[in-house]
This record gives structure tokens, C-alpha cells and sequence, in this order.
């Protein structure tokens, strides 16, 4: 433990922490956290429980400082603390989602910045979607429709170390200003 203000006294059960730092000097992806309960004391690094984790692979989602965690001891002991997850609360809400609670057809990711992936299982219009902060810029996988739909506000590159074939019953390409097209040879058929 610590120094000064360290949990030293033995704890089973649960408690809710804050997460105080992320600067973990053995870079494992522990955090410091501390603890209301004992006076605003905080914990040694504590490790952070995932779906997850092996060598070189994982989800690895840390919680963010300040955030409200779920932290539990092995055996009690204080000095091995344990992250089970993160709580929302009337402060730290939830993201939005479709408003209808008892469907529970929305499963998302929504990063500090607002990037969202989105999984949609409502009934008929399921569909995958990467959306970035702006809402501009997405990629949607409409599984109802069996569509694919690439959205971009600015330039959008797609490049291919070998190969890039594009196939399909009718292909219409479009410019609304001029289109270049290079190649040696450039073989029309």
C-alpha cells in the first residue's frame, strides 16, 4: 500500500470507488481509484476485469478518471483491488438510445469524444452502424436490406495493395464535377 491515506483495513464485499488515475507505471491497464467509503483513501493499482483478456488481445475498455466503478478484494485484502465495471448514475448518465427500454434492441459503444458503434436488433431493421463524432461520416451494414452504405463528408480513399474488383448486375459511377480515370493500359470492354 501507499503511503499516507492508503485502505488498510480488510474489506469483503463490494464498494463503489472513483477512478483517480490511469497512468499505470507497469502499463497493465490498472487503475488508481479512490474510495468515499474510507474517508476519500485511495487503493494500490487495481486491475480492471474485462469480457475478455489474454496475451496481446482483449476488449480493453479502462474506465475514464472520475468515473464511478464497482471495486471488489481478493480475500478481503485491500492492497488487491479489483475494477468489476463501471456504474451510471443521476451525474454520469447513460448515452441515448432508441427510448424504448423494454424492446432492449440497441447494444452500442460511444466513446468520451461521441464515436458510436452501433448494433440495431429491432425487428425488421437490423443494421450495423460506425458512426463518428460529427454523425457525418458512418458506415452502415443494413441487414433488413441487405445494404451497405458508405457516408463521408470529404475525401474518401480506398486502396488495394494488389488487386480491387469491383462486380455487381449494374455498376453506375457518377461525378458532378470532372472524373480522371488512369491506367496503362485502361481496357474498356
Amino acid at each position: 500500500m501507499p503511503a499516507g491515506g492508503a485502505v488498510t483495513q480488510r474489506e469483503n464485499g463490494v464498494l463503489i470507488g472513483t477512478v483517480l488515475d490511469l497512468a499505470d507505471p507497469e502499463s497493465l491497464g490498472r487503475v488508481k481509484l479512490r474510495l468515499p467509503q474510507f474517508e476519500d483513501q485511495q487503493t494500490d493499482w487495481a486491475r480492471v476485469a474485462s469480457p475478455m483478456a489474454g496475451k496481446d488481445r482483449g476488449f480493453f475498455f479502462r474506465p475514464e478518471v472520475g468515473d464511478e466503478v464497482l471495486v471488489a478484494f481478493e480475500n478481503g485484502d485491500p492492497r488487491c483491488a479489483y475494477v468489476l465495471g463501471a456504474l451510471w448514475s443521476k451525474v454520469d448518465t447513460r448515452p441515448p438510445d432508441d427510448g424504448n427500454d423494454a424492446q432492449n434492441n440497441w447494444r452500442f459503444i460511444k466513446s468520451r469524444s461521441g464515436h458510436i458503434v452501433k448494433l440495431d436488433d429491432t425487428k425488421g431493421a437490423e443494421k450495423i452502424e460506425i458512426i463518428d463524432k460529427s454523425g457525418n461520416n458512418k458506415i452502415v451494414i443494413d441487414s433488413a436490406t441487405s445494404k451497405i452504405e458508405i457516408t463521408c463528408t470529404g475525401d474518401m480513399d480506398i486502396k488495394a495493395g494488389g488487386a480491387l474488383k469491383i462486380e455487381a448486375t449494374t455498376v453506375d459511377i457518377k461525378a458532378t464535377a470532372a472524373m480522371t480515370i488512369k491506367g496503362q493500359p485502361v481496357n474498356i470492354n
